[in-house]
């Protein structure tokens, strides 16, 4: 993907960030994306990602009418809504760092999971014992259940749970080894429901978002409310994921539970 700042592509499917750009200049990039033979249809993005369930609002700019795509990464493919399901091809490469670290032993949980991204690179990759993804979205669940079909997972291999992890993580879930929080920027770090499906020894992979500046101040946070749970962490390596503004960057926090 050329021009990061300027568009996405989505399988077929362009979407360009029109934020001080003229009409003139949208359909300028439009035809310009249109001479790439995949791209058959080109949106604009007409509002910024809202809500939690991390939506958006694009205006058809030129070629076929339609949104939904069917995009391929890791070998994988992927069906979904670009409106109604959040999905960030931008993040292909960290899904495949973090599918190299899962054993075939292991047991996952993939909160805020989303279309079933992180799942299913971990699947095709390392076969592990078993994953979960919890999504909160209804629309997600639909693509992610149609997208474990269209990429052969066995059943049984991965479970769906539509419904908000505060609810859905207790006892009845279980212990995991491997706890990924894909999770949005937002307020709550909700690392206290990351905790509840830990172990001693899980491997806990938390996705920040802060200044560069400011990284101390976030672990800080998370040691503080690991202590109010009488969790002991320890922090395995911190590397960014992803710049989200100058100096401003998605963090992978990798944590061992010691406790």
């Amino acid at each position: 993907m050329n021009k990061m700042a300027d568009y996405d592509i989505l399988g077929d499917i362009a979407i360009i960030k029109s934020e001080g750009k003229t009409k003139k200049q949208k359909i300028a990039e439009a035809k310009l994306l249109l001479s790439k033979p995949h791209i058959k249809t080109v949106l604009e993005k007409a509002t910024n990602v809202k809500g939690r369930l991390r939506t958006i609002k694009t205006k058809h700019i030129l070629g076929i009418k339609n949104k939904i795509a069917l995009h391929k990464e890791n070998a994988c493919t992927f069906k979904f809504n670009v409106e109604s399901c959040y999905f960030s091809p931008r993040l292909s490469n960290e899904r495949q760092r973090i599918s190299e670290k899962i054993t075939m032993n292991d047991k996952v949980l993939v909160m805020f999971a989303g279309i079933g991204v992180y799942p299913i690179v971990i699947y095709k990759y390392k076969r592990p014992m078993k994953i979960v993804g919890i999504e909160l979205g209804r629309e997600c669940c639909k693509y992610f259940k149609e997208n474990l079909k269209l990429n052969r997972i066995p059943e049984g291999k991965i479970d769906i749970i539509q419904g908000d992890v505060k609810k859905k993580i207790n006892s009845q879930l279980g212990k995991f080894d491997v706890v990924i929080m894909a999770r949005p920027n937002l307020k709550d770090t909700f690392l206290e429901y990351g905790l509840a499906a830990s172990k001693k020894g899980t491997k806990l992979y938390y996705y920040g978002f802060c200044k560069d500046s400011e990284i101390n101040l976030l672990i800080k946070q998370l040691g503080e409310e690991a202590n109010k749970h009488k969790r002991k962490l320890e922090i395995v390596d911190i590397v960014p994921a992803g710049e989200i503004a100058p100096f401003k960057h998605r963090f992978r926090i990798e944590i061992k539970l010691l406790n």
